[in-house]
C-alpha cells in the first residue's frame, strides 16, 4: 500500500478517461516514473519527491481548491462550476471545447434570449445559472435550470427541456440529437 510523504508534492490527475490518458503519456513523455498498483489511487514516484494521486476529474478542483492536494489537471469548466479559486498555472490544450446552448434545429431558436425563462438542462448548473441570470434580470424572467449527469443532449428530444447546456467538441453528439448551438457559455480545456 502506497502512503503519502507529507514533503512529497502531491499531483492530482484523473483516474480515469481520455485526459487520464493524455496526462499519463505527457508524463511518461517528460520522464515521470511511478508505479501504480492495482485499484490503488496513489502512486509515489522514482526519483521525484511527488506523490501522484489518481481521482475523478470532477473532484481535482475541490482538492487543490481545499489545499488538500498542490496541483491538479482538470478542465476550466469543472474549476469554474465548483466556483473555487485556484491559480490555474497553465493551459495544456487538452479537451478544448466549449460550453454551449444548445436548442432543437426545428425550433428555429437564433437568439439565445428567447430561452430566458425557459426549461434548460444541463450538468453545469452553476455555470448556466451565471450565464441566464442577466438575461432573466433583463427579461422579468426566472430560467428553470435543471441538473443531469449525463446524456443531457436527450433532454428535448425527452420532452424535459427547451434547450441544454453541455459541452460541444466535434458536435457530432449534438448533431445527432437533433440540436444546433444558439449561445457560447464558455470555453474550456484542461
Amino acid at each position: 500500500m502506497a502512503t503519502h510523504n507529507p514533503d512529497h508534492c502531491l499531483f492530482a490527475v484523473p483516474k480515469k478517461g481520455r485526459l487520464y490518458t493524455k496526462v499519463t503519456d505527457m508524463l511518461k513523455g517528460a520522464g515521470v516514473e511511478y508505479h501504480r498498483e492495482p485499484r490503488l489511487d496513489i502512486a509515489i514516484c522514482k526519483d521525484l519527491d511527488m506523490t501522484m494521486v489518481f481521482l475523478p476529474a470532477a473532484d481535482i478542483s475541490k482538492y487543490v481548491g481545499g489545499g488538500i492536494v498542490d496541483i491538479g489537471v482538470t478542465g476550466i469548466d469543472i474549476v469554474e462550476e465548483a466556483g473555487l479559486e485556484v491559480e490555474r498555472v497553465m493551459d495544456l490544450g487538452y479537451g478544448k471545447c466549449r460550453l454551449c446552448v444548445q436548442a432543437p434545429v426545428a425550433s428555429k431558436i437564433t437568439d439565445v434570449k428567447t430561452l430566458a425563462g425557459k426549461r434548460i438542462v444541463t450538468s453545469f448548473p452553476t455555470l448556466t445559472k451565471k450565464f441566464f441570470d442577466p438575461l432573466d434580470k433583463e427579461l422579468g424572467v426566472t430560467t428553470n435550470i435543471r441538473f443531469v449527469s449525463g446524456s443531457v443532449e436527450a433532454s428535448c428530444g425527452l420532452g424535459l427541456a427547451d434547450a441544454v447546456v453541455d459541452l460541444v467538441e466535434t458536435g457530432t453528439t449534438m448533431k445527432a440529437a437533433g440540436l444546433e448551438i444558439v449561445g457560447t457559455v464558455l470555453e474550456t480545456e484542461s
